[in-house]
């Protein structure tokens, strides 16, 4: 599968897919936003535009504003007016352009990769999620207090700093720490169908490897479980797991997600839980005395599952890709650069049946104390490099300590391959500053 040339010509125009997809997307991501009711007037615990337009500037910066401007225009003309669709289309803008900003500056390099990376984590908390948030919330209570909002003025409350403006500020971070990275990877879709068989690509990688299937399936049958429970409409007979209980409950079966199971998958995963748990609040919350501040808790709450969920998949995704490598290089020789007897030892457990055959350079040694250690490092390099050239693709040439070699070959044939070796090594030869070289091999 290919795409084609003029769509990949004009997708990142302003006229293109930054001018489409706001007015596409926007009414559809805005369906998980979520309101409740306090005693003192409306909060939103979860809202997800924010991050949905920030993640627009990050894939197509300045090109993004002529579709994010029309996309609100669209939506909020004809349930507010003109005068609060312009008030709510600069409260948008400045929010964006600044963050977006500010996170280019501070993260110059590489700040357009795939949300995962331990590198870019702070940079990414800030700017993304603590400074986009902080700059909505002031800005909205600012405009709010002259006036500019009367059709939304039930969400600001009485007094600017109340658990009203605690929960309303919850709810967009954990829009933004969860919405970025979800926003991102639709619109990387869209843009680049192809991308889905990368990213999967990546998350198998990212999967512990001694991870089994049954162990996914058992995993998921527990979330599923927990989010069923905790989705089910409250009775007279619901027990204490009816109750946001459950809601504690799915932080350890998330983190041992985010530990075995990396962070590709993760992410994904947590998105989905996260959205639906808050979007049926009312099932596991019901009304009682002291349910602002109950809600407030709550609110907290996802924020903070989101935020360690998030960490701990980074970190063990990281962990294990530092730990994967370390063991890679274990089997090299850190001088030679070449497969060592620990990686020998590994290939004959894997094929037991197999023929060693010892190379033997005694003129090395000489050469080596006249010349240096690097004509010796250097000669084997390209002596094992020569000889790869003859063998089969599961066959390969080990370092030992001092002017030996050690080659492992299949057993089909090996007399008459070890005849041909033999005369094919007799051809190699090795220039050392302009002087050719060649000591006698056995």
């Amino acid at each position: 599968m290919k795409l084609n040339k003029t769509y990949i010509n004009i997708r990142d125009k302003w006229w293109g897919l930054p001018l489409l997809l706001p007015s596409i997307l926007l009414p559809v991501l805005s369906s998980a936003n979520t309101y409740a009711h306090t005693s003192t007037g409306n909060v939103v615990l979860f809202y997800l535009p924010l991050a949905f337009m920030f993640s627009l500037m990050l894939f197509f910066g300045w090109a993004a504003l002529p579709g994010i401007v029309i996309a609100i225009f669209w939506r909020t003309y004809p349930q507010m007016g003109l005068y609060e669709t312009l008030s709510v289309t600069m409260h948008f803008i400045i929010t964006i352009v600044l963050s977006w900003g500010g996170y280019c500056v501070f993260a110059p390099r590489r700040n357009n990769v795939s949300h995962g990376d331990a590198r870019l984590i702070f940079q990414r908390m800030f700017w993304q999620v603590f400074c986009s948030a902080t700059l909505f919330l002031v800005i909205y209570q600012c405009a709010a207090f002259v006036g500019m909002y009367e059709s939304k003025s039930s969400l600001m409350g009485i007094m600017p700093f109340n658990i009203n403006t605690l929960i309303n500020y919850q709810a967009l971070l954990v829009g933004n720490l969860i919405g970025v990275p979800l926003c991102y990877f639709i619109i990387r879709t869209i843009r680049n169908p192809l991308h889905l068989r990368g990213y999967y690509q990546q998350l198998k990688l990212q999967v512990d490897s001694k991870t089994t299937k049954k162990e996914i399936v058992i995993w998921l049958a527990v979330l599923i479980t927990l989010m069923f429970i905790l989705c089910m409409p409250l009775t007279d007979n619901s027990s204490i797991f009816s109750t946001n209980y459950t809601l504690s409950l799915l932080l350890p079966v998330m983190l041992w997600g985010a530990m075995h199971y990396g962070y590709k998958f993760i992410s994904i995963i947590w998105a989905f839980v996260l959205i639906t748990s808050i979007h049926y609040y009312q099932r596991y919350m019901p009304w009682y005395s002291g349910y602002d501040t109950q809600l407030a808790i709550t609110s907290s709450s996802y924020l903070v599952f989101s935020f360690i969920v998030n960490y701990m998949a980074v970190l063990a995704t990281r962990q294990r890709v530092v730990s994967s490598r370390a063991r890679r290089l274990a089997y090299l020789d850190p001088v030679v650069h070449l497969p060592n007897l620990r990686a020998l030892n590994r290939a004959l457990k894997n094929a037991p049946c197999s023929t060693l055959c010892f190379l033997h350079v005694p003129g090395l040694e000489l050469l080596g104390k006249n010349y240096g250690v690097m004509l010796r490092i250097q000669y084997k390099q390209k002596l094992s490099h020569w000889i790869t050239q003859m063998l089969a693709s599961n066959e390969c040439v080990y370092q030992m300590s001092g002017h030996d070699l050690v080659l492992r070959l299949n057993t089909e044939s090996y007399q008459q391959r070890i005849e041909a070796l033999d005369k094919y090594i007799k051809q190699f030869r090795f220039i050392w500053d302009g002087l050719p070289l060649q000591p006698p091999s056995a």
